[in-house]
């Protein structure tokens, strides 16, 4: 993928799986694969290399794609003519391996078969309460999550209410920041990473916590790097419905030849007509002229 900067975040999303893996008997892992699946690659590579060496482990990998277009592209059996994804046919190759058209969720997690479970919740869309809440999952286990989400919010009916309230005084990042947080605090969970970045020109966050010592020994894995000065613009809502309400567009149409024909003394009838314009408009006109203009 061309994407620097999801690149970057991938290998360091890598490298906090070695570091998690490490000395377990039994990892779970949660992902979205969307169209790339190098994470999900690695994981399994990770797996193989670790029984090579004598240090392997049990693993059992979900991963979830509610967009069924790109399910059944993924998906398809080896036998059909169109050429597969071979990233992806690899994974999938895989026995330890289940892929499911649906939206991911806290179920995905709590069926996990290990009680060590690293999640990659890369939303990429706005923050819905059903997506922060996923880290509650994290009770009475070792894991570590991460989280991607839009900060762009630009149509945000389904973003969390709390967290607009938040947003309101800070701003939509550290919104995202102070929500989890409370979650993690309560879990006895540690903030690894939190930093900014654009991604096919929509700004984005991730965040990641963990209570593994694995994670929380490597000090590689920290950055923080987050504009705390920087004000958001929050859309207004319904207060009934809670949807967006849409700001009008307003288009300033050129009157030059109404005004032309008012000015001659054109039939009002004939101007209707011609230009497709109301009374109310050739009213205004003739207003404007009576002042001189």
């Amino acid at each position: 993928m061309k994407n620097t900067i999801k690149n970057a975040t991938r290998h360091l999303l890598c490298k906090a799986y070695e570091a998690f893996a490490k000395d377990k008997k039994s990892v779970s892992v949660v992902s979205l694969p969307g169209n790339v699946w190098e994470f999900e690659n690695y994981v399994i590579q990770n797996n193989h290399f670790a029984s090579v060496i004598g240090n392997g482990y049990d693993l059992d990998m979900t991963l979830a794609e509610i967009n069924s277009n790109l399910y059944h592209y993924h998906a398809r059996p080896k036998f059909n003519f169109i050429s597969q994804n071979v990233n992806s046919a690899y994974v999938l190759s895989q026995n330890n391996v289940s892929y499911h058209n649906e939206y991911l969720n806290k179920s995905h997690v709590e069926n996990a078969k290990s009680n060590n479970i690293f999640g990659w919740f890369d939303f990429c869309g706005n923050p819905t309460s059903q997506d922060l809440d996923l880290l509650k999952t994290a009770k009475d286990k070792n894991v570590t999550f991460v989280f991607t989400f839009n900060t762009a919010w630009r149509i945000d009916s389904n973003v969390c209410d709390t967290l607009r309230t938040l947003a309101t005084y800070t701003n939509k990042t550290l919104s995202i920041e102070s929500y989890l947080s409370h979650i993690a605090r309560e879990h006895k969970l540690k903030l690894i990473w939190f930093f900014e970045y654009v991604s096919n020109r929509s700004p984005m966050v991730t965040i990641c916590y963990s209570n593994d010592e694995n994670v929380i020994a490597d000090k590689s894995l920290n950055l923080i790097k987050v504009n705390t000065e920087k004000k958001n613009h929050l859309t207004k809502r319904d207060i009934v419905t809670k949807k967006t309400i849409q700001r009008a567009v307003i288009y300033k149409r050129d009157l030059s030849a109404v005004y032309t024909d008012v000015k001659a003394g054109v039939d009002k009838q004939a101007i209707r007509t011609k230009h497709n314009v109301t009374n109310g408009t050739i009213a205004a006109v003739k207003a404007w002229i009576t002042m001189g203009k």
